[in-house]
């Protein structure tokens, strides 16, 4: 086993082998493409590829990676010291996953050190449910569960609910202009969530440039000229052909807190629930924290969504 830093985008061909062969190891349906991995890679915030970024190899093939960047907590004010990062399940052993989580560490450390604050410091990773070394890892290195997140699907076959929306608010299309108003009311809606951190010009760029993400298919409620909710749906033709799937995703879904409580998400997700289900799709799916402080899980619940994937957020108090 080798170790090395990020050699250019050529790297993602190996990196994106490697996650499908960790999706179908661990039965997960998810798919992973070149083109979506560059634009996020291209979009970074607080994010050096030179020095922040780890690449284990194998016989010339890149079995693992870790990446750290750091971020502050809107609710705490703390500055949060991140990474993520994941390795083939050939290779999912005690010494890979020490070794990669070990140079994370050390390298947010050296990050702390650089740009010294008075604000709270907190260490922070993920791992899903089937990663079993890495949790074993992380436990052992001094980091808890602190938050829980769930992958959620829904049969489409199922009766769709009708919910319509609360009087006064209507839906309305959406076009490529209204992509930045568009973000910037996901960004307010979601302040007072779990972890939140305002987005950069880099996330919206990200956000701008993903691929399959037509305003065409999404959900927007609006109240006069104001966005009162929203559900952002997508489809991805070449996932559903490589997974066997027709699964369109109910995602990015917010509402504004003056309208909370008040059905539009509900009438927003079955709308986008119907639109998939007229393209002739099967099912849809979400993620979400099963700790949403806006009730967001029971929500999706009551509408049908079950557990498929069960996934934890790892902290560490920095000292």
């Amino acid at each position: 086993m080798s170790y090395r830093n990020f050699g250019g985008e050529e790297d993602f061909v190996g990196m994106v082998a490697m996650l499908k062969a960790q999706a179908l190891h661990d039965g997960v349906d998810r798919h992973y493409s070149v083109e979506a991995m560059a634009n996020s890679y291209r979009h970074l915030s607080n994010c050096n590829l030179d020095t922040d970024f780890a690449i284990a190899e194998r016989a010339g093939e890149i079995v693992g990676y870790t990446r750290v960047f750091w971020w502050i907590e809107e609710a705490t004010s703390d500055r949060v010291l991140g990474f993520i990062g994941w390795t083939h399940p050939e290779v999912r052993d005690l010494a890979v996953e020490s070794a990669l989580v070990a140079w994370s560490e050390s390298r947010l450390r050296e990050i702390a050190v650089g740009r010294p604050t008075d604000r709270g410091q907190v260490l922070q990773t993920w791992a899903e449910e089937p990663e079993r070394e890495k949790t074993l890892v992380l436990r052992e290195a001094g980091f808890e569960i602190s938050q829980t997140y769930t992958l959620m699907t829904r049969s489409l076959d199922d009766p769709i609910p009708e919910c319509p929306l609360p009087a006064g608010l209507e839906f309305k299309p959406v076009t490529e202009a209204d992509r930045r108003r568009v973000w910037e009311a996901d960004q307010e809606a979601f302040r007072d969530h779990v972890g939140f951190a305002a987005g950069t010009e880099q996330d919206f760029q990200e956000f701008a440039n993903r691929p399959n993400f037509d305003p065409g298919f999404w959900k927007v409620a609006f109240d006069g000229e104001q966005i009162a909710g929203q559900v952002l749906g997508y489809f991805d033709a070449e996932e559903n052909a490589a997974l066997g799937l027709e699964r369109g995703w109910t995602e990015w879904i917010s509402t504004q807190r003056a309208w909370r409580g008040k059905g539009v998400a509900k009438a927003a997700i079955t709308e986008s629930m119907r639109m998939f289900k007229q393209m002739g799709m099967t099912e849809v799916a979400l993620e979400v924290h099963t700790t949403n402080p806006t009730g967001a899980y029971r929500l999706y619940e009551g509408l049908g969504y079950r557990v498929v994937q069960t996934g934890h957020e790892f902290r560490k108090a920095f000292s």
